[in-house]
């Protein structure tokens, strides 16, 4: 995100800082296996070895393609090049929406770059091996003691299927959505946080509007109520309908009661007016902005907006996790993370899989907490204080109970994202029923996985 954005680096693919050093490897191993299943089959994709081993006696030459508005990316480019001088990167970033609607012909063309960062609707890449199939450079490595999440960039030989299969890819970065809060209006609103249910979020927002105040800032133009939808997916439905719908498994439904309950509690919140007046005319990253100036109560968005919110409310600027459906249940909420792919026509494949190694290491963790993100080695992570503090302890929460979940639109088909920004405005908008508006995600589905 994510980032995390609509989109993924903001919209969904980014990010938490993490684990502190202090128990923090113990939970990282229990991220490997419970957070996610399947990820310790993806290193099996490719059969011929592969080395380890970085050229240094010659000059190399990477291009990445990326789309990360954080200092991650650029950030992790620069520390590998001080451990391997001889190899240089030519960066090629990109806007987010621009990068959605070009990548894939990017990495059709004969100049594809070596590196780059996997966006929802890449997998249409796979059937074609036009992405490198980095299972060799997995064993090689020992990636899955290495990296959470990689189910979520393993796939199908048809790419129409995640999370079993041939890996593709390693997570720069892993991300989480929470809920941001501003402290001294909610101090001033007489509010207890953290909720201990859905229901009693919601009249938090019902008073933060009685008092004049828009409860929940958040912008639609570019699909950014999706926040708020995922983690209410996360809330109700059961882990393993979620994952099996947003990784593609064949006849998985989002059309069931749990479903229509986080759609129609989504749409209750736009109706009552709790959310963000004109929400579908203002964009996430405006949101994220003005959340950050002091306007709004609360905020459901990932953690790679963390540095922005710190840096505009300071002392005021808090989080803490979706809390669930029934009081004391169990933690659940969406991540994903920042993932890197290498393409199959880059010349220096070794080259480009060390840098994906190396977003694993400890010089790593360091750019990747800096930047909002929880770091693979999570263990390696400085401690955090305010608000960074809060998302260490939140993300401790999610990983205590097994509560990371996939982004619906980020597995399931290529056109997912899509769908779900124009129905999510529709839906916000009036011009759907909550029952409408998943029939239509279930259309999509339907029609890539029949």
């Amino acid at each position: 995100m994510t980032h995390i954005s609509t989109p993924l680096s903001r919209r969904a693919f980014l990010a938490a800082t993490g684990l502190a050093a202090a128990g923090g490897s113990a939970l990282l191993a229990g991220c490997s296996d419970t957070l996610t299943p399947g990820a310790k089959s993806s290193d099996a994709g490719s059969a011929s070895p592969a080395s380890t081993a970085v050229p240094t006696d010659k000059k190399i030459t990477l291009v990445v393609a990326d789309a990360d508005d954080t200092t991650m990316t650029p950030g992790l480019l620069a520390a590998f090049r001080e451990k391997y001088p001889n190899i240089t990167f030519k960066r090629q970033y990109t806007g987010w929406d621009d990068y959605l609607k070009s990548i894939n012909t990017t990495m059709s063309a004969d100049s594809a770059p070596d590196i780059a960062q996997f966006v929802s609707g890449m997998n249409n890449l796979v059937k074609g091996r036009l992405l490198l199939d980095v299972g060799a450079y997995g064993k090689a490595y020992g990636w899955t003691g290495k990296f959470p999440g990689l189910d979520q960039i393993t796939f199908s030989a048809d790419g129409k299927t995640a999370g079993t299969g041939a890996l593709y890819g390693v997570p720069g970065g892993l991300s989480f959505e929470g809920v941001y809060y501003n402290k001294a209006k909610v101090k001033k609103l007489g509010l207890t946080v953290p909720p201990a249910t859905v229901a009693e979020l919601e009249e938090m927002f019902a008073k933060a509007k009685a008092a004049g105040e828009t409860a929940l800032v958040e912008g639609n133009l570019d699909g950014g109520l999706n926040h708020p939808f995922n983690v209410l997916l996360s809330v109700y439905l059961k882990p393993e309908d979620r994952e099996a719908w947003a990784f593609g498994h064949k006849g998985a439904k989002i059309t069931g009661p749990e479903a229509v309950k986080a759609a129609t509690t989504l749409k209750r919140w736009v109706d009552k007016g709790y959310v963000t007046p004109k929400v579908n005319g203002t964009s996430d990253n405006d949101a994220t902005a003005a959340f950050a100036e002091g306007k709004g109560v609360f905020r459901i968005s990932g953690n790679w907006a963390a540095a922005a919110v710190a840096k505009g409310l300071g002392d005021n600027a808090g989080l803490f996790n979706m809390p669930p459906s029934a009081r004391g249940g169990s933690v659940r909420t969406t991540g994903a993370g920042v993932y890197y792919c290498v393409s199959s026509k880059s010349k220096n494949p070794a080259a480009a899989a060390a840098f994906l190694d190396f977003c694993a290491t400890k010089q790593a963790s360091a750019v990747t907490a800096k930047a909002g993100f929880m770091a693979p080695d999570a263990s390696s992570m400085p401690q955090q204080s305010g608000l960074l503090g809060d998302v260490l302890t939140s993300w401790q929460g999610i990983v205590k109970d097994s509560g990371l979940q996939p982004f619906v639109q980020n597995a399931s088909t290529p056109t997912m994202p899509d769908t779900v920004t124009t129905q999510l405005q529709l839906l916000a908008g009036g011009k759907v029923t909550p029952e409408k508006f998943l029939a239509a995600l279930q259309a999509d589905f339907d029609q890539f996985h029949s």
